[in-house]
């Protein structure tokens, strides 16, 4: 809350994430941004969401009228950014954890000048159909402290757009136990 009203130089080094998707299939967000300042920003982070409304985030809204919550994943989620890299066990049943109360907003902590953030989710898709999600990057968590464009004072934002296939990839189990996934289907 202590956060100041500062702008903060970044330069977006990489925004990756696949257009066509299918069912039940891992895939990979990734945003990678670079402090061009000779600041320290308080706190980088990546909000995924599109505005107020619902939906744009890693989930889409329900028309359905008689559902209590019309917020429906579209991804779930897998795997979150963290700043030190999480181990888990095989089959680990803890949920995963969050640096941030805020449901959308993912930070990594301070981001010194010169240095490079990766923030990458590991997702499944759930849902069929089109998808946009919405990202913006954040040099706080308060509003005050933002995130600009090397050379500019435009924030750094964009969006993935594309679509997911209602056709499930074919998963075998090979003669040695493990599950093999079929991704050319």
């Amino acid at each position: 809350m202590n956060e100041k009203s500062a702008t903060y130089p970044v330069k977006l080094v990489r925004a990756s994430f696949p257009q066509n998707q299918s069912l039940a299939k891992d895939s990979t967000m990734e945003i990678v941004v670079q402090n061009t300042g000779q600041k320290m920003i308080p706190v980088i982070s990546v909000t995924v969401k599109c505005g107020a409304a619902l939906g744009g985030s890693f989930s889409t809204a329900s028309q359905d009228t008689t559902v209590a919550d019309p917020e429906r994943p579209q991804f779930v989620v897998n795997k979150l950014p963290t700043a030190t890299e999480r181990v888990n066990p095989p089959l680990d049943p803890a949920p995963l954890e969050r640096s941030s109360s805020y449901a959308d907003t993912y930070p990594l902590g301070p981001l010194g000048a010169g240095h490079t953030a990766t923030f990458m989710w590991d997702v499944t898709a759930v849902k069929s159909g089109q998808y946009h999600l919405c990202w913006r990057v954040n040099a706080g968590l308060y509003g005050k402290a933002k995130a600009v464009a090397s050379g500019d004072s435009a924030p750094i934002s964009g969006t993935f757009s594309g679509t997911i296939s209602n056709v499930a990839p074919k998963a075998t189990i090979a003669p040695n136990g493990h599950t093999v996934i079929d991704t050319h289907r």
